[in-house]
């Protein structure tokens, strides 16, 4: 269930994203896969050091996998090259 949880964490940041942030056409699909990497990246991180998993809900994988997300949206749309 943890890894279901943060790819649906990486989707749903990159929907609200698009929301408040329209891009270009394209860009949504970039979005969803840099943005579940992310949620990936930082539910994984919590699991090593035994922070917290998404197995169980807990409060602190949650925001890493959100913070994660965003982060991987962030760096990606300042190093783009147009």
């Amino acid at each position: 269930m943890g890894l279901l949880a943060w790819v649906l964490i990486g989707v749903l940041v990159a929907v609200m994203m698009r929301l408040l942030w329209p891009a270009r056409s394209g860009m949504f699909a970039i979005a969803v896969v840099t943005t579940t990497a992310g949620a990936l990246i930082g539910g994984y991180i919590c699991a090593v050091f035994n922070i917290g998993t998404l197995a169980t809900l807990d409060a602190r994988a949650l925001f890493a996998a959100v913070i994660g997300a965003l982060l991987f949206l962030f760096l990606f749309r300042k190093l783009r090259v147009n």
